[in-house]
């Protein structure tokens, strides 16, 4: 991905929505939007937030409990609530934790609003679930970045590849597709994976005692496999931070990529940068700077665009164009890509989830980008 793409993504997003959104009447319609608190994905919320303070008329946004596994039906009540209303033509779900197939399911058959567009993004549900109660779903391709941060171990040359997950997590289908991509591939370099436990952060924990358990466990983990290149996996959002704070200190341990790939996906939080939403490629900058004073550069990766941030904005333009019939009914996929290309300043190509036994979605939209080299843009 070019490193101009980053550039002009902020105007894009301002100015392409704009055009989208804004008429010389009232819109006669609502979007509204679900996502997580900051805590679980400050991006989401900035995206969210953004939205609503430039089209107060039209967006509505709410936010589903941090222990989402644990109140499913709160997070479900909320959902009915954006339905009840009847301006309501769309709903954004990023990231769609579980009770998403469950609100959509009612809102389109018990409550009959067929009419309103619903859209999940990061899906925590199995695909065949979500996808036949969901319009349009939205993913990053999980599969592919189980490959890719196997080939970055290996072109780091590291020996040992360590996964983080829970029980939970390893649930999800495509969460267990990624981490047997990752290990087929890691070990066909001859890298030894390993799985590794860590707590579940809606668990009895919570989220610092899980972040506590990853910061206390890489210095461990080191000492095992001490004098050898470790890199290092977790499928959680909110232990990134923990995982970036150990590593950066660890002059042979390596991060490839947050579980959802992008310049802000903890990264700012855990080394006290700013988060300049509205400047990727400076954010990029920034963090190429802190690795580099940190002798990490060249230990570190991610995408170079904040995805989840690009569903929110993409769904939002998309949302908008459905509630004013502007789309070949709810799935219109090259709109949808235009969408994306607004949002983001670079055409991207949206690909469909196959399953294991060769089971196509094709409202089950897969996001890929490729990896970038902090080295590229230190000043």
């Amino acid at each position: 991905m070019k490193k101009l793409v980053a550039l002009f993504m902020a105007l894009v997003m301002v100015l392409g929505l704009a055009n989208i959104a804004l008429a010389d009447d009232a819109p006669a319609y609502k979007i509204a939007i679900m996502t997580g608190t900051t805590s679980q994905g400050e991006e989401e919320v900035y995206a969210a937030t953004s939205l609503q303070k430039e089209f107060p008329d039209i967006v509505v946004h709410d936010t589903y409990p941090d222990n989402f596994s644990s109140e499913v039906e709160t997070t479900i009540s909320k959902l009915i609530a954006f339905a009840s209303d009847p301006d309501v033509k769309a709903i954004i779900f990023v990231q769609a934790v579980q009770g998403a197939t469950a609100a959509f399911t009612q809102i389109a058959n018990e409550m009959g609003r067929d009419d309103i567009l619903l859209i999940a993004g990061v899906p925590a549900e199995d695909p065949a679930d979500i996808s036949a109660a969901t319009d349009i779903v939205l993913a990053n391709d999980e599969i592919g970045c189980g490959y890719q941060v196997a080939d970055l171990a290996n072109i780091w040359e590291c020996d040992v590849l360590v996964h983080y997950s829970f029980a939970r997590h390893l649930s999800y289908e495509t969460i267990v597709a990624k981490r047997d991509a990752m290990k087929a591939t890691a070990e066909s370099y001859g890298i030894e994976f390993i799985e590794r436990d860590c707590p579940d952060p809606t668990g009895d924990a919570g989220m610092s005692g899980a972040q506590a358990a990853v910061l206390e466990d890489i210095p461990k983990v080191m000492q095992e496999y001490a004098g050898k290149k470790v890199c290092f996996y977790c499928t959680n959002c909110g232990l990134q931070v923990a995982l970036q704070q150990a590593i950066v200190n660890e002059p042979n341990a390596y991060y490839a990529l947050p579980c959802c790939p992008s310049p802000y996906h903890g990264f700012q939080e855990a080394f006290g940068l700013t988060a300049t939403y509205g400047d990727v490629e400076g954010a990029i900058k920034n963090l190429a700077n802190y690795l580099n004073e940190h002798n990490a550069v060249d230990r570190f990766s991610t995408w170079s665009l904040p995805v989840n941030m690009s569903m929110i904005n993409a769904g939002f333009e998309y949302a908008c164009l459905y509630a004013q019939g502007q789309t070949d009914g709810k799935v219109d996929l090259a709109v949808l890509e235009q969408c994306f290309a607004d949002a983001t300043g670079s055409e991207i190509e949206l690909g469909t989830y196959v399953d294991a036994d060769g089971n196509e979605y094709d409202n089950y939209l897969l996001i890929a980008l490729e990896p970038i080299d902090f080295a590229d843009y230190l000043n």
